[in-house]
């Protein structure tokens, strides 16, 4: 779903079975320089929204109209930014985790029927959401917080120790990621397509895609609505987005979601948006540029808000499967005035993904 995430190029295998077998997978690594007003440091960490990762794609016909297949997807990162920050270095994580493990039948009139561990109806919605290609910069919509997801804000006072809030703590969307569930997508109907997933606890979600050109303008809508019966603070979520891009390469990308809380909690409210542009600079691929801005209300504490702001590229090398991105980005949280108020973050990443 994520412009990072998809394999560039995979190899197919032949065991015998007339299954076909598809092996692909990616290596991504950045480099990140953060200042978060007392100190100067940087980190080396894997991918996240693009993790390095390697899968099975096995895929095989009933009939013309029918086929069925599976998926094996696991990943292996040496530092995750879900734990690198100040304070940690390195990780000590080793070994595979779980991504996809999941069987689907295919029916070219009825539509796609999943089950097994696969991304949730939200999976996708935001951070596929952008018809621009610096999209690979920003982790989607989300200022590349998910590359910087650990990192910690200072406290605003004379101290300035480090404190126990993260940028993960204030901004991202309501994308969630892979649940073992039964799913299933309705065809494509004018551009339209419906997804419903029963998850596991007696969580579910609902979506809609829609994909269409019209005239000089690509356009593309998703929205979904997910209920976590067994969240001790919410209901579920809902979230609404859009993008367009022009045949001139301009793009604008937009997302909204908010949280529905339960009895005696807050919601709280998410957003981002994109303007970007694509244009084939030179020989090796698209060159996507733009700006980025995204922040939250009343998360993790009611009555915060938090504003951030990026600038990014993503660079094609499209005959070496590889995309080459950066970005600068500046972090702000306002807590109430009964709190300890939190100094800006400013984080610089530039990174490198090669996809097989």
């Amino acid at each position: 779903m994520f412009v990072l995430s998809s394999p560039a190029e995979a190899g197919s295998v032949k065991n015998g079975n007339v299954t076909d077998l598809t092996v692909y997978g990616q290596v991504n690594r950045t480099f990140m320089v953060y200042d978060d007003g007392e100190e100067i440091g940087y980190r080396n960490m894997d991918g996240d929204a693009g993790s390095t990762r390697f899968g099975l794609k096995a895929s095989g016909k009933i009939n013309e109209s029918v086929s069925v297949g599976a998926r094996l997807e696991a990943e292996l990162q040496s530092n995750d930014p879900a734990t690198i920050s100040q304070s940690t270095e390195s990780d000590s994580a080793s070994g595979f985790t779980e991504r996809l493990a999941f069987i689907y039948i295919n029916h070219k009139q009825f539509g796609i029927l999943t089950m097994g561990q696969a991304s949730a109806v939200s999976d996708g919605m935001s951070d596929g959401l952008d018809l621009g290609y610096v999209a690979g910069a920003f982790d989607g919509v989300e200022t590349g917080r998910r590359s910087v997801n650990a990192v910690l804000f200072r406290e605003d006072n004379a101290g300035a120790a480090l404190s126990s809030r993260k940028i993960g703590n204030f901004f991202g969307t309501f994308d969630r990621g892979r649940q073992d569930q039964i799913n299933y997508v309705s065809p494509n109907i004018n551009g339209f397509k419906l997804e419903a997933g029963l998850y596991d606890a007696g969580d579910w979600g609902a979506g809609v895609h829609y994909d269409n050109k019209i005239g000089a303008f690509k356009v593309r809508g998703r929205a979904f609505y997910e209920s976590l019966t067994n969240s001790s603070t919410s209901e579920g979520a809902w979230q609404v987005g859009g993008s367009v891009k022009h045949d001139s390469g301009i793009s604008l990308t937009g997302v909204y979601g908010q949280s529905l809380a339960v009895e005696g909690a807050e919601d709280d409210a998410r957003w981002a948006a994109t303007v970007g542009y694509t244009a084939n600079l030179n020989a090796l691929g698209p060159t996507g540029i733009g700006v980025n801005v995204s922040g939250s209300q009343d998360r993790t504490v009611v009555g915060s808000e938090a504003i951030a702001v990026g600038l990014g590229f993503n660079q094609q090398i499209k005959g070496a499967g590889t995309n080459i991105y950066g970005n600068v980005a500046f972090w702000d949280v306002d807590l109430p005035s009964s709190q300890t108020q939190l100094d800006q973050v400013v984080t610089m990443l530039v990174g490198m993904q090669v996809k097989f």
